[in-house]
């Protein structure tokens, strides 16, 4: 978790497995269980002898963007904020001053 040990962080996460690209188990995972999964006694190969992909993708959490890297996942907690400034002007109260002005976030 890439959060700061958010209060909202969910209580539990879903985790599916997916064989050659087809979801074919999901496990829940939380604090209970160290926040680790296993997949056990998976086929290697398929009826031709052509190895099986296997992969893992975490079911969305609101807040959180999720990203895999091999079989561990890394949550980090999203959002908006505010940014927030006052444009002061020292030209002596010129009267050619732009309408409009535009602020590069940066």
């Amino acid at each position: 978790w890439k959060d700061d040990n958010a209060t909202d962080r969910p209580e539990m996460i879903k985790v599916d497995l997916l064989q050659n690209g087809t979801v074919i188990a999901t496990q829940e995972v939380s604090k209970a269980t160290d926040w680790k999964y296993e997949f056990k006694d998976l086929a290697a190969y398929d009826v031709n002898g052509v190895a099986y992909k296997y992969e893992v993708k975490e079911q969305p959490i609101a807040g959180y963007e999720s990203k895999v890297r091999g079989y561990d996942i890394t949550n980090t907690k999203v959002g908006e904020t505010k940014v927030e400034g006052t444009k002061t002007w020292n030209d002596n109260n010129a009267t050619d001053r732009p309408s409009t002005i535009k602020v590069d976030l940066l």
